[in-house]
């Protein structure tokens, strides 16, 4: 049954939003301005010229976009001087999501958004606003009825996926442009306010350390708390839904989010253990999805917080392809081979300490200064270490008959990475020259996804792999 739906009106409102700083507060302050003052400027007039013609353009973009759903085919029309028809098969969604903010619960709108694995990387295929009933009746016809059994995850579960996935540079991107935006709209020195508050606090601490290294703490502090009451926030009431053929995910509290999709639509499974979750001995879980959402990881958090054991055992028969089988390869246990994993943490101590020390002697006005950013760079260093510990304890592959298995390192987290062996895109076999003197490889597996998921193995045995790899895919050698 062919049936056509209309965007809702709030979506004038969206299409005018890339000119909310740019345009429309300027206009609105000189209009206050007017009002206070009793007159009007040319660059007034010029703004509300502009402002006029953009809102006409929005609105006939609202009134001409159309979502039409026929069959097992999805029609989007948009555009005003230029038409743009765009057919989905709904066998080929990567992901469907619903947001709904104050906003649209007010006004009875929902954004609801289109994805697909063609799409680009960190961007949505599809952005448009449509009615909260429209939205149930679009998503009940492509994804079934909106589930009902529910997995709920506690307040503290939800804390430590907050606090252990937060990072101050996150916090800090996101509050800065905000803090300089509504400092030029209040016309006040925000950033100077809290910079000059930032060297109070910081000066009470001078005894203990430079003035400069209190600083730089309590802006990565403020930076780490705003990152995670804004993760916390995004990720409160999670609830997640599993159903035979079908994954919904829904989240937030100030904007409520809804994510579904297909069991078929996820290329891999991540288990995934962050610094501070290897302290309290937790877990999380991802999959990745191709074209997932608007993030650029293309990752969808299945379990923020929870045990190995638990996990395992939770999915194992949802996800067949997380039991591993075939044989496992791992790198030599012997002291040559642990030597190895060792070598990059041991250079970059030794030139960390070549290059500190006598720096200490030379900047003697600088030597506290000094002293704290080398043991900073040792601290990092030591933790690098003890994943290459972790590399060498634990680090392994398996290529099975119907899904491949690795378990290593990524960046500063341990990662294992399930996967149907129909959906890897790449298998490398990387050999340096002493790589080739030994018999030895690093095993780079790459997810076939738009994000291009990927995991390192190193120091394997280049013929066992090798024998391995052609007989999971049927290769002669």
């Amino acid at each position: 049954m062919k049936k056509e739906y209309r965007a809702h009106p709030l979506m004038i409102f969206k299409l005018l939003k890339p000119f909310l700083f740019v345009l429309i507060i300027p206009l609105l302050k000189g209009a206050l301005q007017f009002l206070i003052q009793r007159r009007i400027s040319g660059v007034l007039s010029f703004e509300a010229v502009c402002f006029c013609f953009i809102l006409a353009i929005a609105v006939l973009r609202w009134r001409a976009f159309r979502l039409t759903l026929s069959g097992d085919d999805i029609t989007v029309s948009e555009g005003v001087f230029f038409r743009k028809q765009s057919v989905i098969s709904v066998s080929k969604l990567s992901s469907v999501q619903t947001t709904k903010n104050p906003i649209d619960a007010v006004t009875g709108a929902v954004t609801y958004r289109i994805n697909t694995e063609a799409g680009r990387t960190g961007k949505t295929d599809f952005e448009f606003k449509l009615s909260t009933r429209d939205s149930r009746e679009v998503s009940s016809r492509l994804y079934g009825d909106e589930s009902r059994t529910a997995v709920k995850f506690s307040l503290y579960k939800l804390a430590l996926l907050a606090a252990t996935t937060s990072s101050a540079v996150t916090g800090i991107v996101i509050s800065v442009p905000v803090i300089n935006k509504a400092g030029k709209l209040l016309g006040i020195a925000l950033d100077q306010m809290l910079f000059d508050e930032i060297n109070t606090v910081s000066e009470k601490f001078r005894f203990y350390f430079p003035p400069v290294v209190n600083v730089i703490t309590l802006i990565f502090l403020l930076g780490y708390g705003i990152a995670f009451l804004y993760s916390f926030f995004k990720n409160l009431n999670f609830r997640l839904f599993l159903e035979k053929d079908k994954i919904e995910v829904k989240s937030g509290f100030f904007v409520r989010k809804r994510t579904s999709f297909k069991k078929t639509s996820v290329n891999d499974v991540k288990i995934e253990q962050t610094p501070l979750m290897r302290l309290i001995k937790q877990f999380s879980m991802k999959v990745s999805v191709g074209g997932y959402s608007d993030s650029k990881q293309e990752s969808a958090v299945i379990i923020p917080c929870g045990r190995h054991g638990e996990i395992k055992r939770q999915f194992s028969l949802y996800f067949p392809f997380m039991t591993p089988d075939g044989e496992s390869v791992h790198a030599s246990r012997d002291r040559a081979t642990r030597n190895r994993f060792f070598y990059l943490p041991r250079l970059y101590a030794f030139f960390t300490l070549l290059v500190s020390v006598p720096s200490m002697f030379i900047f003697k006005y600088f030597y506290r200064l000094i002293l704290f950013i080398s043991f900073v760079v040792m601290a990092v260093i030591l933790y690098y270490a003890n994943l290459c510990l972790y590399d060498y304890r634990f680090g392994k592959v398996r290529f099975g008959r119907e899904n491949v298995y690795a378990k290593s390192s990524v960046g500063l987290h341990n990662c294992e990475l399930c996967c149907p062996k129909e959906r890897i895109g790449q298998i490398k076999l990387i050999r340096n020259p002493v790589d080739i003197k030994r018999g030895t490889c690093k095993v780079r597996i790459t997810v076939r996804s738009e994000s291009a998921d990927s995991i390192r193995v190193r120091h394997l045995d280049y013929k066992t792999v090798k024998k391995n790899v052609y007989e999971c895919y049927g290769i002669d050698e």
